[in-house]
């Protein structure tokens, strides 16, 4: 781990879920180029196999930069390259800023770090993360930050990995009168008048190695002393009604769409068919839950991040027969059992598994929490002896294509 995990667990139970309060933790990212390289990888990851999926976007001082944020999509990481040193290059030197979120779907080994760091967040019944977590990354050369003294909508748990220090003022109460607040659909409320209103704000010095939470609603601003990054954790309260209408639209099964232009009534009218729809085996209500049960397995199994963009798995499905594999995560693979049939969900991707009953997977479950190395003649002989032996050889590929399985 590249973070003192000791110091970590504790700041959680103190401190989570409600972040209440600001908290600075020196020191506490004990290896911040080792968490900075696996940055670097994940970028060039994305810049290289898919940067149409990048949620980047590029400032300059006071201004989103749409050609900037195109210049950046359009331009791979070298080899070797550091996120600091493609910033510079990509920019022409010029003050910039790069914002990139779900960065650790580009890279499994950072997700291995983040997902470990977010579940020490988590405590078994009582409190989850079922809207999920968005890891981050800013990378700046930019002064101030560019849009201003801001505050967001949830709390922001930064780690500082430099290289350069940053300097960070918090505003414990709100000083700003309406006249001089702009609202942002992305940042809540800013303000530029940034100079005028530091005297009343907490400062911070935040070195290499340091980390920050700043609560909810809590107004910020950063100030870059020289190139840095830093990650970046939002935890995500729960997002009730868009929860419980995607599973409804899932448990209702395929439908005919609608035209573009429905007649006045039409969108009604199909919602009262769903909602009136029952089965021969199970309620719409029953159908909703199970689709609710596999959101949170997806999160869960995933360590409450993203699911791997495809570009971070292996690109082949089949491991070396005779070489030591091991589980990339504890819960990596979970199971859902549901009218007759059985869903395996891996890293965030369901499974329906190709028999005609429910089938026992506890066995493989149960493995899962283990460390210890394995073949991938023990993987197969995990899995149900009722599937054919084609079909356990090709789960256990499925199970190593997904990223639950990886080289040991």
């Amino acid at each position: 781990m590249s973070i003192d995990m000791k110091t970590w667990k504790a700041f959680a139970a103190a401190h989570a879920p409600g972040f209440s309060s600001p908290v600075f933790l020196p020191g506490l990212v004990t290896d911040p180029q080792r968490l900075g390289r696996l940055i670097d990888c994940s970028l060039r990851t994305a810049t290289r196999q898919a940067p149409g999926d990048l949620r980047l976007r590029a400032f300059r001082p006071g201004a989103f930069d749409y050609p900037l944020t195109k210049r950046f999509v359009d331009s791979p990481l070298a080899d070797d390259e550091s996120a600091v040193e493609w910033l510079a290059r990509t920019a022409g030197g010029d003050e910039a800023c790069v914002a990139v979120n779900d960065i650790s779907t580009w890279d499994l080994r950072l997700c291995a770090e983040v997902s470990a760091m977010v579940e020490e967040l988590v405590t078994d019944g009582f409190h989850e993360l079922p809207s999920g977590t968005d890891v981050y990354t800013f990378i700046a050369h930019s002064g101030w930050t560019p849009f201003g003294i801001h505050k967001d909508d949830e709390p922001s748990l930064i780690f500082h990995l430099g290289p350069s220090p940053k300097e960070v003022w918090i505003w414990h109460e709100n000083p700003f009168d309406t006249s001089g607040i702009t609202p942002s659909p992305s940042f809540g409320q800013i303000t530029f008048d940034i100079e005028e209103h530091l005297g009343s704000a907490e400062r911070r010095l935040l070195r290499p190695g340091d980390f920050l939470l700043i609560p909810q609603d809590t107004y910020h601003v950063f100030r870059n002393l020289g190139p840095a990054a830093f990650l970046g954790l939002t935890l995500y309260p729960v997002r009730t009604h868009s929860l419980i209408t995607e599973a409804l639209w899932r448990a209702a099964g395929p439908v005919d769409p609608l035209p573009d232009y429905p007649p006045a009534g039409a969108v009604a009218d199909r919602a009262r068919t769903l909602l009136a729809e029952d089965t021969a085996d199970l309620s719409l209500a029953e159908r909703v839950a199970h689709e609710l049960t596999l959101t949170q397995l997806r999160l869960r199994t995933n360590g409450h991040l993203s699911r791997p963009h495809r570009a971070a798995l292996p690109r082949s499905g089949a491991p070396v027969i005779d070489g030591p594999l091991r589980w990339a995560r504890p819960g990596a693979v979970a199971v859902a059992a549901h009218a007759g049939r059985t869903t395996l969900v891996v890293r965030g991707r369901t499974l329906t598994v190709p028999v005609g009953e429910r089938a026992d997977f506890d066995s493989l479950v149960r493995a899962t929490a283990s460390t210890a190395p394995f073949s991938f003649r023990e993987l197969t002989a995990l899995l149900p002896a009722r599937l054919t032996p084609d079909s356990r050889g090709e789960l256990a590929r499925t199970l190593y294509a997904l990223g639950a399985v990886i080289a040991a």
